[in-house]
């Protein structure tokens, strides 16, 4: 019966990782793709740095 309890709570301990390591999965897809969607639009946008780099050539 205690051998039992013991691989009850293996088991449990390894479903628990398991589901930690699905959520952080989850969380990093979601961080690169809040990243992607940042640089793209910070690339696509005049920044205010880019405007002082041409009035500073011209």
């Amino acid at each position: 019966m205690e051998n039992e309890n013991k691989d009850y709570i293996m088991s449990s301990i390894d479903e628990y990782f398991e589901i930690l390591d699905k959520e952080a999965q989850k969380r990093s897809q979601m961080v690169a793709k809040s990243l992607t969607k940042y640089l793209k639009r910070v690339h696509s946008e005049s920044t205010k740095f880019d405007s002082l780099k041409i009035s500073a050539t011209n």
